[in-house]
């Protein structure tokens, strides 16, 4: 199925090579050549094996919907992230080791995650007792949004038993896309506790990880290692740093409409400086709307028991009309063909009548073993 991407971001060359090079070995593991993976995209394997190489988003989806159709359905992403390892993040692994506590290193690894050449973008909230840990892939790819999240959770609970010991665990795992066959390999990499159908993709962590102190804390190192981090993000990331925070100031606000004056002002600036900024690189506001707009689409429509008129208000759409047509200008097809070509075995709900409650909660499939 093929998909228009508007996301100016997707001819840019920014993914690390490790995600590729532990995907590449993976593939060999299970008994394939992983030069097949890379073969006309522009780079080699011996290329993943220089740090300092990145790749555009578009040679990292073509890769990764390779490797994702000759091992389908087994949890590739799972297997991914838990082939990572702290130095994975590069000099950001590095300034993470440094940090004084888990809290401190999330905080660090929050703000400068870009620079870790990823595929999602993450955000973490302490409520009560509990840290969320969001994550979204805003790639308009379902296959590969799956295979990014899993990655990303398998990878971030090695990063913490790296850190904090190998007791660090998670509460709970949410997932939007709905469940698989493979569920016993999320049991197994993830925890017991794992959910589908969901409206976030969520880890939950008990707060008390926070505030345990790291072993390897140096100050003196950790200030050396930020100043170069931070000296990395300006060099590199200007233009990006700004369509981020464009896009998590809509996506924030995505189910209200997201428009542009209450976007401007959480940004502290007029919408006509906004507008002014994009344009100075050659961006639109609309066109980050629509990119956002059709990357949630397609995460939500991986759950066959979301309803098309759900998805429609949590897009900001204000009916359901406007978002067939919106969603087949970008597929050519409607979300309902689109979600039966994907998911041909499930008879997924035009409309819902089951009792409005806690978005969260609702046809969420709660796996867990006893």
């Amino acid at each position: 199925m093929n998909v228009k991407v508007q996301d100016p971001t997707f001819e840019l060359a920014l993914v690390s090579p490790f995600l590729l090079q532990t995907l590449a070995e993976v593939v060999q593991h299970k008994g394939i050549d992983p030069q097949s993976l890379c073969r006309g995209l522009g780079f080699t394997l011996e290329d993943l094996q220089d740090p300092t190489q990145r790749i555009s988003y578009r040679q990292a989806v073509a890769m990764i919907q390779r490797a994702l159709k000759v091992l389908p359905n087994q949890g590739l992403g799972l297997w991914v992230g838990a082939q990572n390892v702290l130095g994975t993040l590069g000099l950001l692994g590095h300034v993470l080791s440094l940090c004084k506590t888990l809290r401190d290193a999330f905080a660090l690894g929050i703000r400068h995650q870009h620079t870790s050449g990823g595929i999602v973008v993450s955000s973490v909230d302490v409520v009560g007792a509990q840290v969320y840990l969001d994550v979204e892939c805003r790639l308009p790819f379902a296959d590969v949004q799956v295979f990014a999240v899993e990655e990303f959770f398998a990878s971030l609970l090695v990063y913490g038993r790296a850190l904090v010991g190998v007791d660090f665990k998670a509460i709970a795992v949410e997932f939007v896309h709905a469940a698989p066959d493979y569920l016993s390999e999320y049991q197994r990499l993830l925890g017991p506790d794992v959910r589908f159908g969901c409206l976030h993709n969520r880890m939950l962590i008990d707060a008390q990880w926070l505030d345990v102190n790291l072993p390897n804390h140096h100050s003196l190192a950790l200030r050396q290692a930020v100043a170069l981090l931070e000296l990395e993000a300006a060099q590199v990331h200007q233009k990006l740093d700004l369509i981020q925070a464009v896009e998590r100031a809509i996506a924030r606000d995505l189910s209200s409409g997201s428009h542009i004056e209450k976007i401007a002002g959480d940004l502290n600036m007029s919408s006509r400086t906004l507008r002014r900024r994009l344009t100075e690189h050659a961006l639109t506001f609309e066109a980050l709307l629509e990119q956002v707009r059709q990357a949630r689409t397609m995460s939500l429509l991986a759950n066959p028991d979301m309803p098309i008129e759900r998805i429609t208000e949590e897009v900001g759409y204000s009916d359901v009309r406007s978002f067939r047509r919106a969603f087949k200008r970008w597929t050519g097809l409607s979300p309902s063909a689109w979600r039966n070509d994907a998911h041909p075995h499930s008879s997924p709900p035009e409309t819902s009548d089951r009792p409005e409650g806690e978005g969260a909660d609702r046809g969420v499939l709660r796996v867990t073993s006893t």
